[in-house]
């Protein structure tokens, strides 16, 4: 063999190299664009569970707080129904007692 069949045939491995080496490459690029691809969507979905779930909190919070006003104007109706059961209670025992003639 002559010189520069040699050095022809080094260009052409040393070519056959480099294209291997540029397929193999390429194959890893578009494999990692695929995982990055399904990452995006990955947190396209997760940011909108997290909206979701912000929106549910949120809502439970301001139901939280519309039930502790309802629970507590009842409890001051209660409060003031009770308070003035006891004074007609009170009045009831004073007529009873003065229609009896006073306390013997």
């Amino acid at each position: 063999m002559t010189e520069s069949s040699i050095l022809e045939f080094l260009l052409a491995a040393l070519g056959g190299l480099f294209s291997v080496l540029w397929f193999l490459l390429q194959q890893k690029d578009i494999k990692q664009q695929k995982d990055i691809d399904l990452l995006w969507l990955k947190h396209d979905a997760d940011a909108a569970e997290l909206n979701q779930l912000k929106l549910q909190i949120a809502s439970q919070h301001y139901v939280k707080g519309e039930l502790d006003s309802k629970f507590d104007r009842m409890e001051q109706t209660f409060r003031a129904g009770f308070k003035d059961l006891g004074a007609k209670v009170d009045q009831l025992t004073a007529v009873l007692i003065n229609a009896q003639g006073g306390v013997k």
